[in-house]
């Protein structure tokens, strides 16, 4: 592989991406975000404050179940949430390619204001670039999130421990195999599971219930971020393959194009990780909310280990090591 360029790998979510992002930190050393969380976070006064920024690139820019516009404000909150933030304020920055159609920038436009009604955050600052005709591909946007942290509690993903559970809020790939399907034309009915998870994450908050990580499945799908939480805690984990959330319409346009739904973007789910005796509370909750009524039970975080792994416990009771993929399987996802 050419190792003087950038690859779609290096934005995967995968092993290069995590190659990539050392490369950033020491090169910039003194980096105060981030670090393996969906957000970064400092003190400021007497708050605890998070904040995230993100760029938003797919392709199409409409979807079944979404667009641009929606996918930026979801995933924006969505990134706060999962440090136990209630997202507050966020930034717009729209990058236009000479040519758009003013009916649809409204389209994204009206998704962008539902979204931002429905989460209660105000955008408080903003910025638009016209570029020349393909220079970008029709419309990218870059956003920040502010939010304040709601709890004392030590929501990281250095923080699973042994015998926690692993709970995921809803069907898994939902985002990814609908992309996938709109974009090779099959007959599909499948739409994004694109969605705010921020109240989900709250009303477990609001219960005092205690949460040891918290991650959305974006980029790389549920492998991926249970790969870094792995990683990032050094524990073993192990999903039960009988336990996850899958459509069968997921399934069946994984199978059709050799791609593996476990590694599919969700962009409405959220990975809890908490102590084995909430996991009933969490479920619970959960399921109590119309966003979080498929939630599920997966796994657990197995023992503390020096090379970390995260194994899929099959139908048949085999067990298979779930690595992170070096390249791309679905570029332009989100």
């Amino acid at each position: 592989m050419d190792k003087k360029t950038i690859l779609l790998s290096h934005g995967s979510g995968g092993k290069l991406s995590q190659e990539f992002l050392e490369l950033i930190y020491k090169t910039l050393e003194d980096v105060v975000v981030n670090h393996g969380e969906d957000s970064g976070s400092f003190d400021a006064d007497s708050a605890r404050i998070a904040i995230t920024t993100d760029s938003y690139t797919i392709d199409p820019i409409f979807f079944p179940g979404g667009n641009i516009g929606k996918l930026a404000i979801c995933g924006t909150t969505n990134d706060l949430a999962m440090v136990g933030a209630v997202p507050k304020y966020i930034t717009l920055s729209l990058m236009i390619e000479e040519g758009f159609q003013f009916d649809d920038l409204k389209k994204i436009l009206i998704s962008i204001k539902q979204q931002t009604m429905k989460a209660g955050v105000s955008i408080i600052a903003g910025d638009t670039k016209i570029v020349s005709k393909g220079k970008i591909d029709k419309i990218f946007i870059n956003t920040a999130g502010y939010g304040i942290i709601q709890t004392d509690q030590v929501i990281s993903s250095k923080n699973a421990q042994p015998d926690d559970a692993v709970i995921v809020t809803g069907d898994i790939g939902d985002h990814g195999a609908a992309i996938m399907a709109y974009r090779n034309g099959f007959d599909s009915e499948l739409r994004s599971d694109c969605a705010n998870v921020a109240s989900l994450i709250k009303a477990l908050l609001d219960d005092d219930v205690i949460i040891h990580a918290l991650r959305d499945p974006t980029r790389g799908g549920l492998a991926s971020i249970l790969n870094e939480i792995a990683f990032s805690s050094q524990v073993d984990i192990e999903i039960n393959e009988e336990a996850l959330p899958i459509k069968k319409s997921v399934t069946g346009v994984c199978d059709a194009l050799g791609i593996d739904p476990l590694y599919m973007a969700c962009e409405g789910r959220a990975v809890i990780i908490c102590p084995e005796d909430q996991g009933e509370r969490v479920l619970k909750i959960m399921r109590s909310k119309t966003l979080g009524k498929n939630a599920q039970c997966i796994g657990q975080i197995l023992q503390k280990t020096d090379a970390p792994k995260l194994y899929l416990k099959t139908f048949i009771g085999a067990r298979r090591i779930l690595p992170l993929l070096s390249r791309e399987q679905t570029p332009r996802i989100c």
